[in-house]
Order: C-alpha cells, then structure tokens, then sequence
C-alpha cells in the first residue's frame, strides 16, 4: 500500500489486501489477547493490594478508635485538673491555716508557760506555809 496507482484494482488486488489486512487484524488480536492477559495479571496484583490496605486501615481505624477514647478520657482528666490560679489559691489557704494553727499554738505555749510559772509561785507559797 506503499504505493499508489492509478490504475483499477483487480479481484487478485483485493483479495491479497483482504489477506494482508486479515493477517494485520489477527497481529492486533493475538496483541490484544496479550494484553488482556497482563491487565488481568495487573488487576489481580492490585486487588491483592487493595485488600492488603483494607486489613491495613480496619487495624488504623481500631487504633484511632482507641486513641479517640484515650484523647476523649484525657480531656475529661484535665478538665478536673487544677488551674495554676485554683492551686494557687488553694495553697494559699493552706498557708493561712497553718499560720493561724502557728498563732493557736504560741498562743497554748504562752498560756503554758505563765501556767508553769504561777504553778512555780504557789508551790512557793506552799513550801513557805509549810515552813512557818
């Protein structure tokens, strides 16, 4: 088909196109039969794949499943969790407490001490009677 005439064709011209085109179309056939063999070979590696990361992402979805329950419980923990202000706070009552348990205390060692000292002085008077 090179070439080109001008000339009429012939029932010998035809049928020998008819058998060149008839070898080209079965070229095409038996190529498409290869392909079609290496795309099944293609569609079945990568459905192994995508099953593959379907195990894959139902094992994440577990996974982010439990770190969306653990994140859930954290948050809930650190909502009961002290400010700095309220630990602060609370501290310093603390503090005043303990300062005003420290007053109370001075306050009973004093009265201890005066009572020491007046217990000292009537045992005085005491042993000062018994001497007369």
């Amino acid at each position: 088909m090179a070439e080109q005439h001008d000339e009429l064709a012939t029932k010998k011209d035809l049928d020998q196109l008819k058998q060149e085109l008839v070898a080209k179309i079965d070229g095409n056939g038996a190529k498409i039969d290869a392909n079609s063999a290496k795309i099944d070979q293609v569609e079945e590696s990568l459905t192994a794949k995508i099953d593959a990361n379907g195990a894959k992402i139902d094992a994440n979805t577990a996974s982010i499943g439990r770190l969306t329950a653990q994140v859930t419980k954290n948050g809930e923990a650190i909502k009961e969790t002290l400010t700095r202000e309220e630990y602060k706070k609370d501290y310093n009552e603390l503090l005043r407490g303990q300062d005003e348990m420290m007053v109370v205390l001075l306050r009973i060692d004093q009265e201890r001490a005066a009572t020491n000292a007046r217990i000292d002085r009537v045992e005085a008077d005491v042993q000062e009677l018994k001497a007369r």
